[in-house]
């Protein structure tokens, strides 16, 4: 594929750091996640699942992602297939393709992935043993929409069952088992659920009679617990993308579960019970997380991580140990009763962003329906906190649409917003709010997977109420659109009968639905119309005794327990945290392997920083070859990739002053993006201590292929800056298919003439360039062009020696073989 002409090439290149690449493998695992590049980079789930599977000898797990809609076009241009980063193998040529069920915008994607892998969609096409399709993630506690196109889903934590279901396929394939044979095996394994195990029958007014299970004594698949998250593997190493992701930093999960029970949250019921990790454990990976990375921020992952037992002495240490070194630490979940002093007062030591509160609801009494435990006191309590600590922004984040909710509730939210911003007011200091609405969808296996969900009408009629509430409050407001809740919640309660309009909506061109500039609520409308599907009867009360989609996968927490939570919501009655013991018998630990396991606050060992002493320093030149794939980095994913190298490395690299520290090294003038380059140049700082052969030995052990250092040497301090120093450049431009003696006529005729100038815009300025007044020499040698020049683009060049101005940079080859420094 040609990389030029696709937005962001590094989306499809490979070969970051820290990526595994093996050739020879037994079992080839796809973990396939239904967004792009710079999504699912950013998804824990995966970066786990990576590092677990590479661990295992014989099991080479690689990564795919939904191609972006230009990509796409150019893949069906070329009928080239879908295929994984590592080794480019088409998804029809792995043995285990695994889908990511993150959300359900998403659902589109997969199928096209499939499509685009030369794959059969439906389960029942699929006659031979490989590949074999799986998925898993918390859509996984409903996957009946996608049943028909999955051999197999994994319900629950994936460390464990992934390896086994990579093993099972192992020795299937030695044995040559056939398909039904392998979904035999497959389905023995705790928390795999095979689809076409079970035969939903429906009813006359479209309601679900039964779930008929077609294998005796197999009524029910219960999800996959990982009893112990502290002795659980975790990547300390893990792929360092090369563009700007979602979330560039070291992520760490501190917890899994929560005990909170908010009766809305599916997360809070199915990944319970509460699991923590110590904070030695923690702090051990993140040590050498950030060794391996070069990242500059810290997050600390759970559903709620103020509640982690040990959050103030961990993000204590963690100032002591880098806060030095500007590193931040985030904590993207917090809840308002778990924000102490103590704890504000360690997070105010590194830069401030927004602080974000999630008080859910507007008034107090729906947030005793969904259970959420705080107050308007607490939330003003705390914002007054956060003000008084030196924020100066707040991201409130609520719902509308709750069970029982009135227009009173929503009227709430702008009244509680402004009490909040008047707390800045109040402490003297300058504040403001920025309150993020979405519309509540119910889910399976939660309190309220029987209650309806408001209409589309009814969403933009409470959106249009808060945006004149707020504005006349001067709050900022963001939602999301009614149209894209109508779907989340079709998918997230639906059955099998939605198959065929996914199948309909990617033939219509339905993609990344996520996506505001993708989404087209026309073409869905017109895909269940085709299919015969009313969506709003999805969005509908369901009775409850009604049979759910969902019945035969358990995710531990019992109907009788979540019919119980209901009827406490009407009542506003409150069902305590069960962390500290209080057990409210929702059937999911056994108390003895599956059991809350919450982590003591021990001593935390001693941490030395050997930061370099910034008073003994060199200064050393770099000449690296930047080629094959890496040619396709832009200038900014360069210096990302140098930024990340000198930290894996352990290159004493010294760093700017200032509140936002970078490290000290420059780059030669910037090549442009398709180049490959023998000759490109940076200037770095690094203590004294170390040696250019050094420096140059450390990059080329971590850099990735394609990027090596050819020359380095230690220069005078104060010595100009590269970029100063480069007069001119010396290319190689192949022109595939040219004529010969055309060429070397026009090289002629282009040194001819007095001037060539041409213009360009930038920014929205206009620049003139004078080619000829930039070249410095032109020679012919059949269809290669040898040019040295002083500024100006190859690309440039060759249109005006060609005379061919449509010629791109995808349409020649360009190689910059040096440069040629003032005297």
């Amino acid at each position: 594929m040609n990389l030029l002409s696709v937005e962001k090439p590094a989306r499809y290149m490979g070969g970051e750091m820290g990526s595994i690449r093996k050739i020879d493998a037994d079992i080839r695992f796809a973990l396939a996640f239904p967004d792009v590049y710079e999504v699912g980079m950013s998804h824990l789930g995966l970066k786990v699942l990576y590092h677990v599977l590479n661990e295992v000898e014989g099991i080479a797990a690689e990564r795919v992602f939904a191609p972006w809609p230009d990509m796409e076009r150019q893949m069906r241009a070329a009928d080239a297939p879908l295929a994984t980063l590592e080794t480019a193998t088409p998804l029809a040529g792995c043995d285990i393709v695994g889908f990511t069920l993150q959300y359900e915008l998403s659902y589109t994607n997969i199928v096209n992935m499939l499509r685009l892998g030369g794959i059969p969609l439906l389960a029942k096409d699929r006659g031979g043993l490989l590949p074999l399709i799986i998925a898993g993630g918390p859509c996984a506690y409903n996957p009946e929409p996608l049943a028909d196109f999955f051999d197999a889903v994994l319900l629950g934590d994936g460390e464990e069952a992934v390896v086994d279901i990579a093993c099972a396929v192992r020795e299937a394939k030695k044995l040559g088992e056939g398909k039904t044979q392998l979904l035999e095996r497959l389905s023995a394994i705790e928390g795999v659920y095979i689809p076409s195990l079970f035969d939903p029958q429906y009813a006359s007014d479209g309601t679900l009679t039964a779930i008929a299970p077609l294998k005796p004594g197999h009524t029910a698949v219960r999800r996959r617990f990982l009893a112990n998250l502290d002795v659980a593997p975790y990547p300390d190493s893990p792929v360092v993308p090369f563009m700007k992701t979602i979330h560039d930093r070291v992520a760490v999960e501190i917890a899994r579960g929560c005990t909170r029970g908010c009766r809305f949250c599916q997360a809070g019921y199915v990944y319970r019970p509460l699991r923590e990790r110590s904070p030695e454990t923690i702090l051990n990976v993140i040590d050498k997380a950030l060794k391996a990375t070069g990242y500059d921020e810290i997050s600390l992952l759970s559903l709620s991580t103020g509640d982690y037992s040990c959050v103030t002495p961990l993000v204590t240490e963690l100032m002591a140990r880098y806060a030095e070194d500007r590193v931040a630490v985030s904590l993207p979940s917090l809840r308002v009763g778990s924000l102490s002093d103590e704890l504000i007062d360690e997070i105010k030591k590194v830069r401030k962003t927004g602080f974000t509160l999630a008080p859910e609801a507007g008034s107090d009494r729906m947030r005793r329906v969904i259970n959420k435990g705080i107050t308007e006191a607490d939330l003003i309590a705390g914002a007054a906190a956060i003000y008084q600590a030196g924020w100066r922004l707040i991201k409130l984040y609520f719902m509308i649409g709750l069970p029982g909710e009135t227009a009173d509730d929503v009227a709430q939210i702008a009244a509680l917003a402004r009490q909040v911003k008047d707390q800045a007011k109040g402490n003297g200091v300058g504040g403001d709010v920025n309150v993020a609405v979405s519309t509540f969808v119910p889910k399976a296996h939660t309190p309220f997977q029987w209650e309806p969900q408001i209409s589309m009408q009814e969403t933009t009629d409470f959106q249009y109420q808060l945006h004149c509430d707020l504005k006349k409050r001067k709050l900022k407001f963001k939602w999301q659109d009614a149209p894209l809740s109508f779907m989340e919640g079709v998918f997230a309660r639906g059955d099998r009968r939605l198959g065929a309009v996914l199948i309909r909506a990617v033939e219509l061109g339905c993609r990344f639905d996520g996506w505001r500039e993708h989404f087209s609520l026309e073409r869905w409308l017109r895909a269940f119309a085709d299919c015969g599907v009313d969506p709003e009867w999805y969005l509908r009360r369901r009775e409850l005794d009604e049979v759910l989609p969902w019945d035969h996968l358990d995710c531990g927490v019992t109907r009788d327990f979540l019919l119980a939570e209901r009827r406490k919501a009407l009542e506003e009655a409150e069902t305590k945290d069960c962390r500290d013991g209080s057990c409210s018998a929702c059937g999911v630990c056994d108390f003895t392997v599956v059991t809350n396991r919450i982590a003591q606050k021990a001593e935390i060992p001693p941490y030395h920083n050997n930061t370099p002493d910034e008073s003994a320093s060199s200064r050393i030149r770099l000449r690296f070859a930047k080629t094959g794939v890496m040619r396709y980095l832009s200038h900014l994913e360069l210096i990302t990739v140098f930024t990340r190298a000198v930290s894996r490395g352990s290159v004493p690299i010294m760093f700017s002053l200032g509140f936002h520290p970078h490290p000290r090294f420059s780059f030669g003038t910037a090549t442009s993006v398709g180049v490959e380059s023998h000759a490109e140049y940076m200037d770095m700082v690094v203590d004294s201590g170390v040696s250019a052969l050094e420096v140059m030995e450390r990059l080329n052990a971590v850099l990735p292929e394609g990027l090596r250092i050819l020359e380095s040497e230690e220069v005078d301090a104060k010595s100009p800056s590269i970029s100063t120093l480069i007069d001119a450049t010396r290319y190689r431009i192949s022109l595939p298919g040219a004529d010969s003696e055309e060429i070397q006529a026009k090289c002629e005729q282009f040194m001819a003439h007095g001037s060539y100038v041409i213009q360009r815009t930038k920014k929205g300025q206009t620049q003139t360039v004078d080619l000829r007044g930039e070249t410095v020499s032109l020679v012919a040698n059949g269809q290669i062009v040898e040019l040295v020049a002083k500024r100006g683009k190859p690309v440039e060049f060759a249109r005006a020696i060609t005379g061919i101005e449509s010629l791109q940079g995808d349409d020649i080859h360009v190689e910059k073989l040096d440069v040629i420094f003032t005297p």
